[in-house]
């Protein structure tokens, strides 16, 4: 179907600024929902259910589509890119209004998607470090990251009284700054991210992990710095905005405004997802021999595997003492079977060999 000619969908084909923010956004959405793909997987192959920072994500990552599909609309139906000018001559002064609300519903959503995360990552830290230190500071920084949230939403969304002055500009009523709100806000949440990842850099570097673990913390960190620099950059944006030039100068900063939470959601599965990476690539050591306990049905037990001729770093299951149905009196093992104690070792009645406990956070 053709659309006519006086229409703003069909002044798609010479957007260039607007499909390339299309673009970039679907690429990068695309890899965020890959991520949180394997961090799913991942808890299933760890026969672990879902913990409050999984369901955060994926709170964010529905919130995060939300934020997509405003961005297609405004590009799609409200010009976004295209000099002011044309807007008007062909969408008239309504379009303009359409998109400043569509704009205000895309910056509440925006601020969800960032707490969201947020306390995601911080749930983490809480469950994952056993150290007093930081688990204290991550309660800290949640009741922080909560306490933006609430003012960022609400003063945002009523930074005009009534709200609806903020797309009509002509109605009665008065407005605050909005621009210093948006700036103090931006400013806000880099002060925020900034201390998130550097919160667990002094406890992670001196736990015992293998280099390629530790080149992955490398990695990560530095996504999340990549994060803190394109949140400063939005921010410079927003405070040089022109009034006069608002939807174009509004492609730059979008495509930013959304790259930004897209790779802070990467950022939080990415510490999760290696189980489900070492599945695709088959990543276990040839030299090493597994064992593999499958639990009674109707048990509590997990299904436990012990991998022989290499330090374990990770456990794949919560502390439990496992066992078949039929255990042997206490105090004996039966030949074949194992038992892991509270002390994280794994005695075995075949030989003496023994796995040393290992510094990690429980589960």
């Amino acid at each position: 179907m053709t659309l006519p000619s006086g229409t703003l969908a069909h002044s798609l084909g010479h957007n260039t600024l607007g499909k390339a923010d299309i673009a970039v956004q679907t690429l990068f959405l695309g890899i965020c929902l890959i991520a949180v793909a394997l961090r799913l997987w991942s808890r299933r192959l760890q026969w672990l259910s879902l913990q409050i920072n999984d369901c955060l994500i994926l709170s964010s990552t529905l919130f995060m589509i939300g934020r997509y599909v405003v961005e297609i609309v405004l590009v799609v139906l409200c010009g976004m890119g295209l000099h002011p000018t044309e807007i008007i001559d062909v969408g008239g002064n309504q379009i303009v209004v359409k998109f400043l609300a569509i704009t205000y519903a895309g910056n509440l959503l925006w601020i969800t998607v960032i707490c969201l995360i947020q306390l995601s990552i911080l749930d983490y830290y809480v469950r994952n470090f056993s150290q007093r230190t930081i688990t204290l500071l991550s309660y800290i920084t949640t009741g922080l990251c909560l306490a933006l949230w609430i003012i960022g939403f609400f003063v945002t969304a009523f930074i005009c009284n009534p709200p609806r002055k903020i797309w009509h500009e002509n109605a009665e009523g008065h407005c605050g700054n909005r621009q210093k709100l948006h700036t103090g806000i931006n400013a806000s949440v880099i002060i925020l991210n900034f201390f998130i990842l550097i919160l667990p850099i002094p406890f992670t570097w001196r736990m015992p992990l293998s280099r390629p673990r530790k080149f992955g913390l490398v990695g990560i960190q530095a996504l999340g710095l990549i994060i803190i620099i394109i949140l400063a950059v939005r921010t410079k944006l927003e405070f040089d905005s022109e009034p006069m030039n608002q939807t174009r100068i509004a492609v730059s900063k979008s495509t930013l405004t959304c790259v930004a939470p897209i790779l802070g959601i990467i950022a939080a599965c990415l510490p999760i997802t290696t189980p489900a990476i070492q599945q695709i690539f088959g990543n276990v050591s040839p030299s090493s021999s597994t064992q593999t306990l499958s639990p009674d049905p109707g048990s509590r037990y997990w299904n436990t595997r012990v991998l022989e001729g290499m330090r374990l770093e990770e456990p794949e299951v919560p502390l439990v003492t496992v066992h078949p149905h039929i255990m042997a009196k206490a105090g004996y093992l039966a030949p074949g079977h194992i038992r892991i104690t509270s002390d994280w070792e794994i005695h075995s009645s075949r030989g003496s060999a023994r796995i040393e406990r290992s510094h990690m956070p429980r589960v």
